[in-house]
């Protein structure tokens, strides 16, 4: 079992999408939390340990990737946390979110694996 330094979070509401995101993580050596809504990330994140980045979609049911990085801003304690923003749709400023930074997808996997790499 690693440590929480190399745990990546996983919030995407489309199961195929976050399971295959996870699996692809796994392989490059990660551990990997994977949700479907931010509501079940956030509850998450409130009793354990800060993973090392929360790769985080927009459009999800129940809470989206906005209110949920509304919340993580809120808190001293998540806002530090690192986050990149994956859509589908028209994406946000990285700005706007506090995002280290936004991927359209289909995602480009080896863009984002850079970026993990860099902060896990």
């Amino acid at each position: 079992m690693g440590s929480y330094q190399d745990e990546v979070m996983v919030v995407e509401d489309e199961q195929e999408s976050r399971e295959y995101l996870a699996q692809l993580l796994k392989l490059e050596g990660f551990n990997v939390r994977a949700f479907s809504n931010g509501a079940e990330a956030l509850d998450y994140l409130n009793g354990s340990e800060a993973p090392c980045l929360v790769i985080l979609d927009i459009r999800m049911p129940v809470m989206s990737g906005t209110q949920m990085r509304a919340a993580m801003l809120r808190d001293p304690k998540l806002k530090k946390i690192p986050v990149v923003v994956v859509t589908a749709f028209e994406p946000p400023a990285a700005a706007s979110l506090a995002a280290l930074r936004v991927f359209r997808k289909p995602l480009d996997f080896d863009a984002l694996l850079g970026t993990v790499r860099e902060y896990c």
